[in-house]
């Protein structure tokens, strides 16, 4: 059955050439910023990378090889602005760094639409702003360009910027590693909501703590933890990998009749009625700009920044099982 309501940008449409005079500047150097970086360069361009003076990512770039400004020089020189930099940076960026160096006919490009949606930046009159959402970490995507292949990704632009203006957003996507049969258009509001409640409620907090919480139940009543790892954790990647492939039903067909046969009677016990009602009040705060005025205020006290590190003991063993089943496999 065809999505409703998706729109795929036409592959036939795409136009590499239409970026080879202009010049790009990528404005962090953190995992997104690194992978296009490099991806453009394979693809024929050559971005100068706009890094505060005092960055520790200036090594990294200039170790790649990369021409270094700082941001307002790096988007002076400019046609097309990569901004890349951590989301809740962005209004600071473009008060006090770049603010001054935007000129008419510019076009910027935006891997989230985080700050843009919820008015962290405002769009300056005779500037495009586009939307080119890579569906992979940084460092994924460069792994899969390294081999020839790609990664899907969402595609836009807000409604002031020009007409034409999503040509540039199909063609920089083609540069960088996405799959010029699989750009999806979106509008800001769209990517900027559903990103954030993926990542909170299903692809990282809701998985993790998911993950975290069949272990606990295993170890618990006295299996070995490794042994939990292993029946929890460590396959995830080959179910979802059917799952991508023929869909939650697909995947079902294709697992033993015990796995089956369990898996959809305990499917609706574990994520049910109450699991629903937290999403939705996930989904509420972020709409209403909450979780992005907590973000903001946190990352000033130095809170946001920290990675959520082992907190507990059970996440201490599935940290420590990870690196010691990485480095014995085959993966």
């Amino acid at each position: 059955m065809k999505a409703q309501g998706m729109r795929i940008y036409p592959a036939r449409r795409i136009n590499l050439a239409i970026l080879g005079n202009k010049r790009i500047a990528i404005l962090g150097y953190g995992s997104q910023g690194r992978a296009q970086a490099l991806n453009l360069r394979d693809s024929g361009f050559e971005p100068i990378i706009g890094l505060p003076t005092g960055s520790r990512s200036r090594q990294r770039a200039f170790s790649d090889k990369f021409r270094i400004k700082t941001p307002s020089d790096a988007v002076k020189d400019a046609d097309i602005v990569a901004v890349l930099a951590p989301d809740h940076v962005h209004g600071e960026l473009f008060a006090n760094d770049i603010g001054k160096a935007i000129h008419p006919g510019q076009i910027f490009i935006f891997a989230h639409a985080l700050s843009v949606h919820f008015k962290l930046i405002e769009q300056p009159t005779g500037i495009d702003f586009l939307l080119v959402a890579p569906h992979a970490p940084g460092l994924r995507m460069r792994e899969r360009f390294m081999r020839g292949g790609s990664v899907s990704a969402f595609i836009g632009k807000t409604d002031k910027s020009s007409e034409k203006s999503l040509r540039f957003a199909a063609a920089y996507a083609k540069a960088i590693g996405c799959n010029h049969r699989a750009l999806i258009v979106s509008s800001f509001t769209d990517e900027a909501i559903g990103d954030i409640f993926g990542e909170q409620a299903v692809l990282c907090g809701g998985l993790a703590g998911l993950l975290k919480a069949g272990y606990k139940t295993l170890v618990k009543s006295g299996i070995p933890p490794h042994n939990a790892y292993l029946e929890c954790i460590y396959q995830l990647d080959l179910i979802v990998d059917l799952i991508k492939r023929y869909g939650i039903g697909g995947m079902y067909e294709r697992i033993s009749l015990t796995a089956r046969y369990g898996s959809t009677r305990a499917e609706n016990k574990i994520i049910n009625a109450q699991s629903e009602k937290a999403m939705g009040e996930l989904l509420k705060g972020i709409k209403s700009g909450k979780f992005v005025k907590e973000l903001l205020k946190n990352s000033k006290k130095g809170v946001a920044a920290k990675p959520a590190r082992a907190a507990n003991t059970y996440q201490q063993q599935i940290d420590c099982l990870a690196r010691r089943f990485s480095s014995i496999s085959d993966q």
